[in-house]
């Protein structure tokens, strides 16, 4: 139970010296370093399974597959310890060496960050592991490898046990984590009694703010007279790109994404553009590809060329241009902005935007009615935007909270009904369930005697956990083959209507299509697998204006930014 866990926790702190504290906090987050630290282990799956295999003179296939129904490798190697390591004759622990601590598990830590060569990375793995003397040490150190403790100790639970070691209310700590955002070192604060001292720092990524979601545009009225009576809020368009944080100090500009991941290597005009502002800033935005000529958002999918690339070459830059918008700013020249108003950010933005025409700035406008808020989204479809985030001008900044102050209205593609063709063990909690679903839609009338289910996309959201488990029963009973012992291709039976944001060519599925962002809405038992839905339905949505990454192919490279093919404008309705 949660608060078993957290009073555990909170003892076991209290037991800690000044220099113990800080690496038992940041390994109870499963992280081998602070969260502002941008050092990695750089180990692989395959890494630790050489060294494993080597060690314990097995066959790689039967590690594998030890791995496969752990759902994880620090469970895995916790069973190979308990049945391989005997206490009273260890022979493969290097007894001339200390048991392992808290600190020699940081040296280690360290030095495999700043060890390049994969040999050497193993030589290492391998020196650590002839340490660990139980199982649970095999299991924690598999589980901080891979940043994955999956202990039920989440962010929540781990703040909590930090304000009960030390007394402290739990907002504080919170607070403190938020502007710090370091656990190890707000643990050390917490226990000095020095919350109140935390000041925020750039380049330490603050969690996103979120939003509540409305199905229309009279719920989003409703809501809003709900929360402020009369007051209008601030609707600004939603965009199809990446939420992303822009830190800026002097010239020094870091990116981070709502994984926290850094990525100035694919968005160097960004960074550029960045540095020319003025101030120090941390800015909360989208980043967009963008045509510049005509002042529009493009289609997702050239974004997709971008990530992940750290060469671009000119032709890149060119063909794929990209932009951040701002909507928010959450620090100015030493002054953090969070709990201020919006309409007070919003003010301090275009001081900050308002001289320079690089980074651009999100337009907004006021609404209150149903009416006005239809009219905007329809605005925003038409740009080809995805709808609206609607924003409480008297709100402040609360990371990582998605709650009343913003609330999003998007309206999706129509549905598809589609065809189960595999399923395969899901992680964490659901590694004993089949949760992860493959699924298509037939090539041509299922009458005709060649037809074919060809598939479309995977997805793993919208069901229950008692649905799974019944899925799961059922879908082992008709499973005409496995693979690597969690991947079950399946007869065609079972039906799902899913849905989606948008459709794009692709060459990673058979049906040359896939799905954006697949949801499974329900379960239709009432539908038989010859019903489910065709290729050609599929396509038609592709083709349809209203799918705004229609106009670029997976196959192949799309046209430069300017020179797109314009769609006629008078098509049928999704719908009819």
């Amino acid at each position: 139970k949660k608060l078993a866990k957290q009073s555990a926790l909170a003892a076991y702190f209290r037991t800690l010296d000044e220099a113990q504290l800080p690496l038992a906090a940041r390994f109870a987050a499963g992280r081998p370093f602070a969260a502002t630290d941008e050092r990695v282990l750089g180990i692989s799956g395959a890494a630790v399974s050489a060294v494993v295999v080597e060690m314990f003179e097995m066959d790689p296939e039967q590690w594998y597959r030890r791995v496969t129904a752990a759902g994880e490798f620090g469970e895995a190697m916790a069973q190979l310890w308990h049945e391989r390591i005997d206490p009273q004759n260890p022979a493969r622990i290097d007894q001339q060496r200390p048991p392992l601590s808290l600190h020699n598990l940081q040296k280690t830590w360290d030095v495999l960050a700043q060890t390049g060569q994969q040999e050497a990375k193993r030589d290492e793995l391998r020196r650590l592991f002839m340490r660990i003397r139980t199982p649970r040490e095999a299991a924690y150190v598999g589980k901080i490898i891979f940043s994955d403790l999956r202990t039920g100790v989440r962010e929540g639970v781990l703040h909590a046990a930090l304000a009960e070691a030390f007394g402290h209310e739990l907002e504080a700590v919170r607070r403190a984590i938020l502007l710090v955002g370091d656990v190890g070192e707000v643990a050390l604060l917490a226990k000095q009694r020095k919350l109140a001292e935390a000041r925020f720092r750039l380049f330490n990524p603050v969690s996103f703010m979120l939003a509540g979601v409305v199905e229309t545009a009279q719920e989003a009225a409703e809501a809003i007279s709900k929360a402020t009576g009369d007051a209008a809020w601030l609707a600004e368009h939603k965009l199809d790109g990446i939420r992303a944080q822009i830190h800026k100090q002097d010239q020094r500009v870091a990116i981070f994404t709502r994984t926290l991941d850094r990525v100035e290597e694919s968005f160097p005009e960004i960074v550029e553009h960045a540095g020319a502002a003025a101030g120090d800033l941390l800015l909360d935005g989208e980043i967009v590809p963008y045509d510049a000529e005509t002042g529009t958002v493009l289609p997702f999918a050239m974004l997709q060329k971008r990530l992940g690339r750290k060469n671009l070459t000119p032709e890149i830059l060119e063909h794929y241009p990209c932009r951040f918008i701002a909507f928010d700013l959450l620090f100015r020249d030493g002054e953090l902005l969070l709990d201020r108003p919006l309409a007070e950010r919003r003010l301090a933005l275009e001081d900050v935007l308002g001289a320079q025409d690089q980074l651009l700035m999100s337009a907004i406008a006021p609404v209150r009615a149903a009416e006005e808020i239809q009219l905007a989204f329809d605005e925003s479809r038409r740009m080809k935007n995805e709808g609206l985030v609607i924003k409480d001008p008297q709100s402040p900044y609360t990371p990582g909270r998605r709650g009343g102050a913003w609330i999003k209205l998007k309206t999706h593609l129509p549905t598809l009904d589609v065809v189960v063709t595999a399923a395969e063990h899901g992680h964490g909690r659901r590694r004993n369930v089949l949760s992860d679903y493959t699924f298509g839609v037939w090539d041509r009338d299922p009458v005709e005697p060649e037809a074919r289910l060809v598939n479309i996309g995977k997805a793993y959201s919208g069901v229950t956990d008692l649905e799974i488990e019944k899925l799961t029963e059922l879908f082992l009973l008709i499973q005409t083959g496995v693979a690597g012992g969690r991947h079950y291709t399946v007869r065609p039976q079972v039906v799902f209507e899913v849905a989606f944001d948008a459709i794009q060519q692709s060459e990673r599925h058979e049906g040359g299509f896939a799905l954006r962002f697949p949801r499974i809405k329900r379960i239709r038992w009432d539908r038989s697998p010859e019903s489910a839905d065709r290729i050609e339905r599929v396509r038609e949505i592709f083709e349809h204006e209203q799918n705004f990454n229609c106009s670029v192919s997976g196959l192949a490279d799309p046209e430069p930014a300017g020179k797109r093919r314009r769609k006629a404008t008078q098509q049928p309705g999704l719908f009819d």
